[in-house]
């Protein structure tokens, strides 16, 4: 083992920071508990980093001459326990990689006071491995944020909340719902599948039991406040979820409702439903029929009693009301309004003795994202996730939310127990930009390359007209900016500074490559801005009035394409570059825009999770479609031909490329991890690029002491 005379004392890496001289391991300055032996195995790893420790440095390290213990099972176990703490695994490392026969290495980058370790770190370029995790929003993640061990000490944060795990198990775990006493508590869990179930943990030491038996995927469980029964769905077929409810201690569950909700919105972590305080009544957020607004429903368990609360909207299952939240007292119905990620809205709705709503549902706070309202136990407040974090706000209008930043950033779900107990979901994601060669119409495959990675979330990228460069959003920085770089990756620079948590992207090149337009709600509502492509102040190119998102230019660069609910339903509208009145292209939904090379047509998508793409003449003709499947809003157009993004079945996700004058559709990659946001093809065809979620998952925190 190479020997350092002058070793640091402290050492970051990722979100963590480790004090060699305390032994202490820290992330995002929470100190988190390893054992000696661990932690001596990472300050050996740490000491020398890039370089292979052998088992033989290693076991000599922990165990001095004289000691009698079987070293290779005590050294597994030490290796085992800090790969536990730093949430890694030996088939994906991203910071511990077990060398086989030889020993281990570290294989993040490190700094030490400040500057970066030069250390033999092209290991990157040997292995493609996965880079540490961040905690991130959505629709779009943002930030890291706190984290815990099992069985570590709790902490006070910024002096006002003591935060513990409730769990620390691989893969998802949401949605979580308290016990009346608050000593149990019911949550989702994919265990690492991606099919979730329903779990229950007791909130102190002890392994999550699953409460049902069931093959489909569950979700969104809601205790009721009796403490008997727990509400939960099912996955009936692609648009119809069950309403099950079991006995809390387990045993026959029984059917209530039948109800469309979009499987999508199931993915967003949105809650459900809520029990009514008779413990009888169920409040659920759902549509009518496939395709209809989601609206608020009470459903009776005990019969077959069924009544919507709000009204029926616009046919859009983007927009309506949900995610509803009862009072402790069963008068008000907290709810979110709005069109999904764009302008979400938290409303309340009082209700008579007789379960009926009375008057029209008053708007308590705005937010470009807010959701999962949740009552604080005496009724007085209700705390909501806005872009990521906590916020709390009082009943009385005009009252302004006041966020909870000591928690952090990348919160969901939060959950009140009748005693006083806080609960929330603490998520994380590393997405990454990807590159795929193309192959010939009858060439090998080759296989696909890491592009832009970070330790925060990159993603979004589109290949400059030239293609020398790639622009891309990126939280970075610690919040959602946008960046460009070198077409191989290299070089990358911020080039917008907002430095606010709130949604900025979808950047897109204008067609000489000196301006970038994109989106962002830094004023508000989402507008759409332009930027010179070397920096400098942004430029709002819409009217601030209303949400309007995804941008793109016309071939001539005269023309910003953009999506505007404004007329009640997402359509594509434009708006001169040079400044002016924007003026309406798409008449029966549009969304996601390109023109085509040539600039006589218009490809769009008319809504966020609606797969098929459609074409239109600029000169006023009719629309048609084109083709079904394109997905996360990826496709890329050109003169003959198509390349889209399409979920396949088992989860995949394909590469696939349309033939316009044949009609030929085939398949040219595929990936196993989800992609998300865009698909770009460099000018010269040879690249596609996309994001890809590396890693992605969530554990729930407790606050004791929530006031």
């Amino acid at each position: 083992m190479t020997q350092q005379g002058h070793s640091p004392k402290i050492i970051r890496f990722g979100v963590f920071e480790v004090d060699l001289t305390a032994a202490e391991l820290r992330k995002q300055g929470l100190r988190l508990r390893l054992q000696e032996q661990p932690f001596q195995v990472l300050a050996a790893l740490l000491e020398n980093p890039g370089e292979v420790i052998s088992r033989e440095d290693l076991i000599r390290r922990l165990w001095p001459d004289g000691t009698v213990v079987d070293f290779d099972r005590g050294l597994n176990a030490a290796v085992t326990r800090l790969r536990q703490v730093l949430s890694d695994s030996a088939e994906t490392p991203r910071y511990v990689e077990t060398v086989a026969r030889r020993g281990y290495r570290f294989i993040a980058p490190v700094e030490t006071a400040g500057e970066v370790a030069s250390g033999p770190l092209p290991v990157a370029k040997r292995r493609l491995w996965i880079w540490p995790v961040v905690a991130i929003s959505a629709v779009i993640g943002i930030g890291s944020t706190l984290w815990f061990v099992r069985g570590g000490n709790t902490r006070a944060v910024d002096g006002a909340f003591h935060v513990t795990p409730l769990t620390t198990e691989p893969g998802f775990e949401g949605t979580p719902s308290f016990s009346p006493d608050g000593s149990q508590i019911a949550f989702e869990w994919d265990q690492g599948t991606g099919q979730p179930h329903i779990f229950i943990k007791v909130t102190g030491t002890g392994d999550p039991v699953r409460l049902t038996s069931a093959s489909e995927a569950e979700y969104g469980p809601a205790w009721s406040r009796d403490g008997r029964q727990i509400a939960f769905l099912r996955k009936v077929d692609s648009s119809n979820m069950g309403i099950f409810v079991i006995p809390a201690l387990g045993g026959v569950e029984h059917k209530v409702a039948e109800l469309v909700v979009p499987f999508w919105a199931l993915r967003s972590q949105l809650r459900r439903m809520d029990w009514m305080p008779d413990s009888q009544h169920l409040i659920l957020s759902g549509a009518e029929r496939p395709g209809g607004d989601e609206r608020l429903l009470l459903v009776a368990t005990n019969n077959d009693v069924k009544r919507w609360l709000t009204i029926q909207g616009q046919p859009n299952s983007l927009n309506g009301d949900r995610e509803p939240a009862v009072s402790p007292d069963g008068r008000t119905v907290a709810f979110i309004r709005g069109k999904l990620s764009i302008d979400e809205t938290l409303h309340l709705v009082s209700l008579s003795g007789d379960l009926q709503p009375v008057g029209e549902p008053r708007k308590l706070a705005d937010g470009n994202r807010a959701r999962n309202p949740a009552w604080t136990p005496d009724g007085q407040e209700i705390v909501f996730i806005s872009n990521g974090r906590l916020a709390r706000i009082g009943l009385a209008n005009g009252a302004a939310p006041r966020q909870l930043s000591a928690l952090g950033t990348n919160l969901m779900t939060p959950a009140f127990s009748q005693t006083g107990r806080l609960a929330f979901t603490l998520r994380s994601r590393d997405t990454n930009i990807w590159r795929q060669e193309v192959p010939s119409l009858s060439g090998i495959m080759p296989p696909p390359v890491r592009l832009i990675a970070s330790t925060g979330d990159d993603q979004d990228a589109q290949y400059s007209p030239d293609g020398t460069r790639i622009v891309f959003q990126s939280n970075r920085s610690g919040t959602a900016e946008i960046w460009t770089c070198r077409g191989d990756g290299a070089h990358c620079v911020q080039i917008t500074n907002f430095n606010k948590s709130f949604i900025t992207g979808t950047p897109r090149w204008s067609p000489n490559g000196m301006w970038i337009a994109f989106d962002s709600a830094w004023e508000g509502h989402f507008n759409i801005y332009v930027v010179n492509a070397n920096g400098g102040a942004p430029r709002r190119q819409t009217d601030n009035s209303t949400n309007t998102s995804i941008p793109s230019w016309s071939q001539d660069g005269n023309w910003i394409y953009f999506a505007s609910s404004k007329t009640g339903r997402s359509e594509v509208w434009r708006v001169p570059f040079a400044g002016g009145m924007p003026e309406r292209v798409t008449h029966n939904g549009g969304m996601t825009a390109f023109e085509l090379p040539g600039g006589k047509y218009l490809y769009y998508t008319k809504a966020e999770f609606d797969k098929r793409l459609w074409k239109c003449a600029l000169d006023g003709g009719g629309e048609s479609e084109v083709l079904n499947g394109v997905a996360h809003r990826g496709f890329a157009l050109t003169a003959d031909r198509i390349y889209y993004l399409r979920d396949e079945p088992g989860g995949e996700i394909a590469i696939r490329r349309f033939m316009m004058n044949t009609r030929e559709d085939s398949r040219i990659a595929t990936m196993t991890k989800p992609t998300y946001l865009g698909l770009s093809l460099s000018p010269d065809g040879r690249y596609l690029i996309y994001s890809q979620v590396d890693h992605q998952g969530a554990d729930l925190m407790l606050v004791d002491d929530f006031r």
